[in-house]
């Protein structure tokens, strides 16, 4: 697995590029010191699997930077890690094609952990921006005549649905939700089969998307936050190995 990974402070630069070293063998990180050499190592053959950005380093511009990479590079994810860490931010980022969004001040196994569901996949917002969201759009729920926006459409699922799904949020498979839950296998595929209808999706990736857009609702964020799941962090982290990048 090959990663670039540009940031123009070398101790934070060579401790995570240290750190993504020692977890396999495997994984060859390409460190550059701004974007354009960022660009450059991104163009090495064969391309990465995962670039990881500064969100203010020279050259950067911000989240152009982010765009710009991404029209390069497309297919490849990207992940903004930046110490400044804003809502707005995050989400524009994510708007604009970031697979995640990860603060300097996240913990070494969290962030391996986020970039494990990176590379599944999957989004990534830390959970402290998530509670924000929650708090501004609890800010303004209520409609001028005082009444309550619609409800989510999480709150069609039951008790074990929300389960299976906060697991799933988590970047768990089946084998491993079954395991959590006490259920068999083929037990969580039918509550899968009933999300994904309630949900109106087709799959697993559509279904974590849909729960990431209705995350800056209180309801969806109730519903996960009850079983012990917010947007693929869990109370319970489980130990970080990459996932096979074809």
């Amino acid at each position: 697995m090959r990663i670039v990974f540009a940031d123009d402070h070398n101790l934070i630069r060579e401790s995570v590029s240290a750190l993504l070293k020692n977890i396999s063998g495997e994984v060859e990180v390409l460190e550059a010191s701004n974007f354009d050499e960022a660009v450059d190592k991104a163009s090495l053959e064969p391309l990465p699997d995962l670039i990881i950005l500064d969100l203010f380093m020279p050259g950067m511009n911000h989240l152009n930077g982010l765009e710009a990479m991404g029209r390069r590079f497309p297919g490849i994810p990207i992940v903004i890690l930046t110490g400044a860490v804003d809502l707005n931010d995050a989400y524009t980022a994510l708007e604009r094609g970031a697979a995640g969004y990860i603060p300097k001040t996240i913990g070494c196994r969290a962030m391996l952990n986020a970039l494990r569901l990176v590379l599944s996949g999957e989004k990534f917002l830390p959970s402290m921006l998530v509670a924000e969201a929650e708090r501004v759009e609890a800010a303004g729920a209520e409609s001028p005549d005082g009444s309550i926006h619609n409800p989510s459409p999480l709150d069609k699922l039951t008790r074990r649905e929300r389960e299976v799904l906060a697991l799933l949020t988590g970047g768990h498979p089946n084998k491993e939700i079954a395991r959590r839950l006490g259920l068999r296998e083929i037990t969580v595929k039918v509550h899968l089969k009933g999300v994904y209808r309630k949900l109106g999706v087709a799959n697993r990736t559509q279904a974590v998307r849909t729960v990431f857009e209705l995350g800056l609702s209180s309801a969806a964020r109730r519903h996960l936050s009850s079983s012990g799941m917010i947007h693929g962090l869990s109370k319970e982290r489980p130990a970080f190995s990459f996932p096979s990048v074809r």
